[in-house]
């Protein structure tokens, strides 16, 4: 995130990733990370919201990895949680200059419900109903 979008990085706080045992733990939570011979080469997080809602986050793939399918893996994975959970609904807000996460997730079926902006960011929030 600092060094490809370095101007959005204030619109997301760190903390999660500083203790992520910590923050993606309980029911309804997870991190799941890709590797590449023993390399991180992509993440998605999952947050419970409510008991109807789960949260996406921290969903990115190294830029040399791209085109490969990693994110679509992990994207689908990360909603094979939130189905077997129960969740019904799937959020994810996302910087308007991430275009390869949003054109990701639209092909899967995620339509977009609002945008707002935060000082020099537009942030953008998606919507996949699971039922």
């Amino acid at each position: 995130l600092g060094k490809e979008f370095p101007q959005d990085r204030g619109a997301y706080p760190m903390e999660d990733l500083e203790k992520i045992a910590e923050h993606y733990q309980g029911a309804g939570c997870t991190f799941l990370v890709a590797e590449d011979e023993k390399k991180i080469v992509g993440t998605c997080g999952v947050k419970r919201e409510d008991s109807k809602t789960a949260i996406l986050r921290r969903l990115f793939v190294d830029p040399s990895c791209r085109g490969k399918g990693v994110g679509t893996r992990l994207l689908k994975e990360a909603l094979e949680f939130c189905r077997a959970q129960g969740f019904r609904e799937v959020i994810i807000r996302t910087s308007s200059r991430m275009e390869q996460a949003i054109k990701l997730c639209c092909s899967l079926g995620f339509k977009e419900q609002g945008s707002w902006t935060l000082g020099e960011v537009t942030l953008v929030r998606y919507h996949l109903k699971l039922t």
